[in-house]
């Protein structure tokens, strides 16, 4: 979250990732930090133990919901 919002205060348009479980740590970071309605891209979580399938399906809804946050739609 700080990194996302570190670039976008430089002016570079960024897109943060976060699982379910770290939504209100990433919501609390993007307030601290006076971005409280900094969008985020949310994903199922874990990631690490998932199979090769389960990530690609995490990565499109990222995808998606990333272009959205990245264009304004």
């Amino acid at each position: 979250m700080h990194d996302g919002i570190s670039f976008e205060q430089l002016g570079k348009p960024a897109l943060v990732i976060c699982t379910y479980p770290f939504e209100v740590t990433g919501r609390n970071i993007a307030r601290a930090l006076g971005i409280p309605s900094y969008p985020f891209a949310m994903v199922d979580h874990p990631i690490g133990s998932r199979t090769l399938d389960e990530l690609k399906g995490r990565a499109r809804s990222a995808f998606e919901q990333g272009v959205g946050i990245l264009t304004g739609a």
